[in-house]
């Protein structure tokens, strides 16, 4: 078994480890104290050696070991430690690289407001002239360089690791009470931020330990803090140690490749698919943690990158969209292990629909997470498998119209273009509706500490104000006994003066247009909206069009859209083709009536989608004629399927029972995708 010796306690020191955990490798890691044997697993393939050594203890203790590489992953600020190590390999001609830590380059943008030394005694100079409290997160082994200052223990607040050894040599020097603060990191901008008004401190002094010592979050915290930041620049010392052409020293992952390839390692790539739950920490699950810790680097949206931080410190991605996610991947081949953090559960409306296809040179790896509308529903004591489960995340879903067909639904809401926010908006339109006796339940920052569940009448939470981003739970004892199906009498409509397309034309009208569940439609001349009505409760994911200009039509369509609540039916009021223009593109086109703008409409329709279907009714030989000219200019209209209808209804005249016929009406259809052939 090959053996690789790894010097440091540091973060790069421990995702080395990780990394070659899976290998055959024996590792022995060598850590200055016992807290940063802590933080390492000892198993039968990684040994942990605790305790400081010097050049020749370095060297009697690789002799013992007799390893094939070392890696140096000391802290970018232990120079001395790096001689030691170079040293000591170089006369036991036992190859050795250098990890070192990426300097983060932002701070360049804060300008005058930071200060760089390149050592601890020039930032005591500058301190000695300044008047203000001061904090300081260097580490304890600086400290005694500011005991220097006249009035160290009154302007000194010292930020320390929670070690007993390192806690007593504070309080040697005199750093102890309110003077220390004794904690675990990685601390966030906010919390520096608070540490530093509570203490009212005017100067930071750090060092560029980069992202992985929380560089950056203490330099924008000091900014706004109005305090100004002092950093001591890192020693340097790889140059001078490993020569110029550098060719030893290398950042973290190309060090992890360089081990893998120097002892003929080959791995697959592998991504993590994280469902990650609805937020908090907390509800990760097991798997997705070891996958955290096991990963490279992390990936998704920043406040799932913010909760998953806090478990493994790991560079992080923050991205979203697939194509990036991918390209970033394959333009970073280092990370051989990627965690794809998603909220929720990836199968269930998740942006990891999708991603499969694009990592086809990957093992993807499924971890499965808590969805949002799973945790609601258990919280309120709803058995979710007889609840239909919906998301409005990016896109339209029309949630009355499940809820009259199933009585439940629940939902994964999102930014709406409902008026006042999507719950408010879904409330008045039960209102309008006459759906006062709906229950509804909303549950916003689900399972973190500002959660907030409440359940009410559309009335009670109609103006209340929710998080963009909650989930919805809607129960309604009335749902429709039967699902509609074509042919609505005539007499459920509010008729008034308009024509309408009576049942038996309009069932056969419907039958011509052949739709989906999904449809979106537009119903030019809708008249009283029988057609509108049907295809808007029948198409219950889709949406309908009401196209109309007849001022006493246009209020019939309102009528009868509530009367039948059907959410899904918007009415435009104008004429065809002007009004169509701003229209999402349809799956089918309805023509009750043309205004004579027959060839107008088809052309607009098609030019939005080339495969809409048509369906028209004529009742002149003169729209007939105007099919003439359209099978001209369009060779695929050729075939038209033209159907005549002529019916009579039952009319009772005293005692007797006549059959009354009504004009006969032309069905024309074409256009759409064409009917497999047997």
């Amino acid at each position: 078994m090959s053996t690789v010796v790894i010097f440091g306690g540091t973060v790069e020191g421990r995702r080395i480890c990780e990394a070659l955990k899976q290998t055959e490798l024996m590792l022995y890691v060598c850590v200055a104290t016992e807290y940063g044997a802590d933080l390492l697993l000892e198993d039968g393939s990684t040994k942990v050696h605790v305790g400081r050594m010097d050049k020749e203890q370095i060297k009697d203790f690789l002799r013992q070991i007799s390893p094939q590489l070392v890696v140096d992953a000391t802290h970018p600020y232990a120079a001395l430690v790096t001689e030691n190590i170079a040293g000591a390999c170089t006369e036991l001609q036992v190859p050795v690289i250098r990890v070192v830590r990426k300097q983060d380059k932002s701070s360049a943008a804060y300008g005058e407001d930071i200060l760089y030394v390149d050592h601890v005694d020039e930032a005591i100079d500058y301190l000695q002239e300044s008047t203000g409290k001061i904090f300081i997160t260097t580490g304890s082994k600086e400290l005694e360089y500011f005991t220097r200052l006249s009035d160290y223990q009154e302007r000194c607040i010292v930020r320390v690791l929670p070690v007993p050894s390192v806690i007593e040599s504070c309080s040697r020097l005199g750093f102890s009470g309110r003077n220390l603060i004794a904690m675990q990191g990685p601390f966030s901008e906010e919390m520096n931020y608070c540490m530093l008004k509570q203490a009212d401190c005017r100067f930071l002094v750090t060092k560029d330990s980069g992202k992985e010592g929380g560089y950056q979050e203490k330099c924008k915290a000091a900014m706004r803090a109005g305090a100004k930041v002092i950093v001591i620049r890192r020693p340097g010392v790889e140059q001078a140690v490993f020569g110029a052409d550098n060719s030893s020293v290398m950042e973290l992952y190309e060090a992890v490749n360089y081990i893998k390839n120097y002892f003929g390692i080959r791995e697959k790539r592998a991504v993590y698919l994280i469902g990650a739950g609805p937020g908090a920490e907390e509800l990760l699950t097991a798997e997705a943690r070891k996958c955290l810790l096991e990963c490279d680097v992390m990936i998704g949206a920043g406040r799932i990158l913010e909760a998953c931080g806090r478990i493994a410190q790991k560079p992080v991605f923050e991205s979203y969209r697939k194509e990036e996610i991918a390209n970033f991947l394959n333009e970073n081949k280092s990370y051989m292990k990627a965690a794809l953090v998603y909220s929720g559960d990836i199968g269930f409306y998740s942006g990891a629909k999708g991603i499969r296809e694009l990592l086809s040179d990957y093992e993807v790896i499924p971890v499965c997470g808590i969805s949002s509308p799973v945790y609601l529903l258990n919280k309120i004591g709803v058995p979710w498998d007889q609840v239909p489960l919906v998301s409005c995340h990016g896109q339209e879903r029309n949630l009355i119209s499940i809820l009259l067909e199933e009585g439940k639904v629940c939902a994964l809401l999102g930014k709406s273009s409902w008026e006042g926010g999507e719950v408010s908006g879904i409330c008045k339109a039960l209102l309008d509706f006459g759906m006062e006796d709906v229950r509804l339940t909303v549950g916003e920052r689900l399972s973190y500490p500002e959660e907030r569940i409440l359940t009410g009448s559309p009335g009670e939470l109609a103006d209340k104000s929710f998080d963009a981003l909650s989930v919805l739970y809607m129960e309604y004892d009335h749902k429709r006994e039967h699902r509609p199906v074509p042919g609505i009498a005539d007499e459920a409509f509010v008729r008034g003066k308009v024509p309408m397309t009576k049942r038996g034309v309009r069932t056969l009208s419907l039958s011509a247009l052949e739709l989906s569940k999904d449809s979106v439609v537009y119903d030019v001349g809708a008249g009283t909206g029988s057609v509108s009505v049907e295809v808007a409760l029948l198409c219950r994911e889709g949406r309908v069009f009401a196209i109309e200009r007849n001022p006493e039509a246009i209020e019939l369509l309102y009528e009868n859209r509530r009367k039948f609540r059907a959410e899904n039916l918007e009415i435009v009021e104008g004429t065809a083709p002007e009004c169509l223009y701003r229209l999402p593109a349809p799956t089918h086109v309805f023509i009750g009536g043309s205004g004579g703008h027959l060839a107008e409409i088809i052309k607009e329709a098609r030019e939005k989608n080339p495969h809409v279907r048509f369906v028209l009714n004529a009742i002149t030989l003169e729209t007939l004629a105007e099919l003439s000219g359209i099978r001209k200019e369009y060779p695929e209209y050729r075939e038209m399927d033209i159907m005549q209808v002529s019916l009579s209804a039952c009319q009772v005249l005293g005692g007797y029972h006549m059959m009354k016929g009504e004009n006969p009406v032309y069905i024309v259809s074409f256009g759409g995708a064409k009917p497999v052939q047997e």
